[in-house]
């Protein structure tokens, strides 16, 4: 079935033709998933990525320090270290087993689109970054490396029993991926390593991982797993290549939906790195937002006694109503587990309330012993909302780009799930993104207080501070520093990491100890050799300078400002009827994705070398902008805005700078069909005013459209 400019089927959402892919199914060409992801991974370079995806990098490593801290800080993390050691023993398997524990012992560790992944890509090259005598650019590679490689596979798997941080093989890919790009290794070795590894998968057991400190081996078992099979292909040893497609092989074991192509989509373009969420609370992703909103509240509430609440409602969505029904099967009290602690929305939403901040501290006596957290706990109830389910399912993560991936399977999978979040299901027809710039995790929330006075408090949040949002994005490199100092790390460590790309071999060697180091760690820096690193490390130096592009950054804040104007309104609110002279916001969101689709047709045209047009017909054509604005909601509406346009300047960050003189053939008419231009016109030229005229026009409408009614 063909697809208008939209993305949308011709005659509106109805049900594509399912195109279910085999698990057995081999990757275009003939290779394996495996051996794909080898060659690329194998091969990358830093310079291979934008900038804004090496920004990510940088805020992901300085969070996951803090998040180390943090964890070696907590009573929890003095027993890891008891028990395994210190991060910066000599041994680097058992400095990074240590490392993992502590990192997902407090849950604060930072989420991508697919997994928890900085446990063993961040972990592992971090650990191994001295003895090898990595300069902060091959860190960086190896982690970059280690994250495309590990949410790639993890992404595959995504439709099936684990996810999350229950989904340990996501760190088989991290640590293999981690450590061999560090090391320089061979497309062979990284082959066979990653089909040892994913012969031998965990399988975590909610028993153990919800309420006991069990939950802790989800990370560092793996992360063994993988390094053990890095020493093997060294020397040697085999796996199978075609252990992800294989019919009796990973993915038709953990995976109920397998999607292997989201192992391979966009390889080079399409980068997980930039789908990163930050936390700056310990604890679930799928409380966080909640969090948010009770701290935000501890203000309005101004020292009322909890005895004067008589209730807190927490509404949001399937995921994070689910997780609170999981969590309330353990018996949760002062003396449970930090696991169990983690997972309970109304203990955590209680602190917030009650201090104003959720601390590392308020999961340890003597903070848990206090029995006005647990009280007004008692008083704290969680109800689903399918206004936020929606917007969860729509956004990219946690799940919305394997849903995508799954087209019409994906419904019988939700609905055995949860009949509930079927019903919020977006359509079929929406297609997977093809650049994550603008990346979303909506887990939302909206707290309500109620007061024995009749008085009631609320605040709604479309998602949790540090969130992936869009294009109006986070502040992430402040977001990771703020963590990191507060959990005490030192702020020349935190200097090293924001130029890390330029540090020599012995100052990455300093960064990690100075952000590694415990009291009882001995300050001098260890020799940059480790008898426990086997062979020789030849590392790539490539040209540092990136082909010259064309410049995006003013689309993008075009496109920001767009995005913010079109979801500014509350959850379920849709826009009042304008003013006469205005056309409404549904019109102007289907005809802003109906050209950006245009527009990215057009864009691959010039980028392919090829005689290039432009015609906006389709996109002012009434009966095309009626169909589509009458056949989805205000939600889908801005998603297809925010994918297509996403899609658009992602080509056009492809694009050299020299096409911009490229000649467009183009037609333009106006919205009765007449015709008002036809020429040709510099490529450049359409981008300058899509930019600085188009854009910025729809955003303007928008605005007036939200303010009309109090105009009024």
């Amino acid at each position: 079935m063909g697809r208008d400019a939209s993305g949308a089927p011709p005659h509106g959402p109805g049900p594509a033709k399912d195109a279910r892919v085999r698990p057995e199914s081999r990757s275009p060409g003939g290779d394996s998933i495996i051996r794909r992801l080898a060659l690329w991974g194998s091969r990358l370079d830093l310079g291979d990525a934008p900038d804004r995806v090496v920004a990510h990098l940088k805020s992901q490593i300085l969070s996951q320090l803090g998040a180390a801290r943090a964890g070696y800080g907590h009573p929890l993390g003095r027993r890891i270290s008891q028990a395994y050691g210190s991060p910066l023993q000599r041994d680097p398997k058992h400095a990074v087993h240590s490392l993992s524990m502590a990192t997902v012992c407090l849950d604060f560790d930072d989420t991508a689109y697919a997994g928890h992944l900085s446990h063993s890509t961040v972990n592992v090259p971090l650990i191994y970054a001295s003895p090898l005598r990595l300069d902060g650019r091959q860190l960086l590679t190896s982690v970059l490396a280690a994250n495309e490689t590990a949410a790639r596979i993890t992404a595959a798997a995504t439709l099936g029993p684990f996810r999350g941080q229950t989904a340990g093989h996501t760190h088989l890919a991290g640590a293999v991926a981690g450590r061999l790009r560090a090391e320089n290794a061979s497309a062979d070795t990284w082959a066979h390593a990653l089909g040892m590894a994913f012969s031998v998968p965990t399988w975590s057991l909610s028993r153990g991982f919800f309420s006991t400190d069990a939950k802790l081996l989800v990370a560092a078992v793996p992360v063994q797993i993988g390094l053990s099979a890095c020493d093997g292909a060294r020397f040697g040893l085999t796996g199978p290549e075609d252990v992800l497609e294989h019919p009796q092989g990973f993915l038709h074991r953990f995976a109920d939906i397998p999607l292997p192509e989201e192992a391979l989509a966009g390889l080079g373009s399409l980068w997980h790195t930039e789908t990163f969420s930050y936390k700056i609370h310990p604890g679930s992703a799928y409380t966080s937002a909640a969090v948010d909103c009770a701290v935000e509240l501890h203000s309005a509430l101004g020292g009322v006694d909890h005895r004067d609440i008589t209730e807190v409602v927490v509404e949001g969505s399937i995921f994070t109503a689910g997780l609170d029904r999981i969590a309330r099967q353990h018996p949760i009290g002062p003396d449970s587990s930090v696991a169990a602690l983690n997972f309970s929305l109304p203990y955590n939403v209680a602190t917030a309330l009650l201090t104003g901040s959720l601390l590392p501290s308020d999961l340890a006596h003597p903070a848990v012993d206090r029995p006005d957290r647990w009280e007004l706990a008692d008083r704290v109830h969680t109800r689903h909302d399918p206004a936020f389910s929606r917007h969860a399912l729509l956004a990219t993560a946690p799940l919305g780009q394997a849903l995508r991936r799954a087209g019409e399977r994906a419904e019988a999978w939700v609905r055995a799930i949860d009949a509930r979040a079927a019903e919020a299901l977006p359509p079929a027809w929406l297609e997977p993104e093809t650049d994550f710039r603008w990346a979303t995790k909506n887990l939302g929330a909206r707290v309500t207080v109620r007061l024995r006075d009749g008085r009631e408090l609320c605040v709604e949040r479309r998602g949790a501070v540090g969130a992936a949002s869009g294009a109006d994005g986070t502040d992430h490199a402040a977001l990771a520093r703020a963590k990191f100092l507060a959990c005490g790390g030192d702020p020349e460590a935190a200097d090293l990491v924001g130029r890390l790309e330029h540090l020599s071999p012995e100052e990455v060697a300093r960064l990690v100890e100075l952000a590694l180091a415990g009291p009882d760690d001995d300050p001098v820096p260890r020799p940059l050799t480790d008898t426990h690193v086997t062979g020789d490390v030849t590392h790539d130096v490539r040209d540092l300078r990136k082909d010259s592009a064309m410049e995006t950054a003013v689309l993008e804040e075009a496109y920001a400002g767009l995005i913010a104007a079109a979801t500014a309104a509350p959850l379920g609110h849709q826009a009042s009827a304008p003013r006469p002279d205005e056309r409404d916001a549904d019109w102007t969101l289907a005809h802003i994705a109906l050209s950006d689709r245009l527009l990215a047709s057009t864009a691959r045209q010039v980028l392919a070398g090829d005689p290039a047009g432009l015609d906006n017909g389709p996109a002012m054509d009434p009966k095309a902008v009626e169909e589509l604005t009458s056949s989805v909601d205000r939600d889908v509406l801005v998603e297809l805005v925010r994918r297509n346009a996403a899609e658009f300047v992602g080509l056009l960050a492809q694009t050299p700078e020299n096409q911009r003189a490229t000649p467009v053939i183009v037609r333009l008419v106006g919205d009765k069909g007449e015709e008002l231009f036809s020429g040709a016109v510099p490529w450049g030229e359409i981008v300058r005013l899509r930019a600085e005229d188009h854009i910025p026009g729809h955003t303007g409408r928008l605005r007036r459209i939200a303010r009309a009614p109090q105009e009024s």
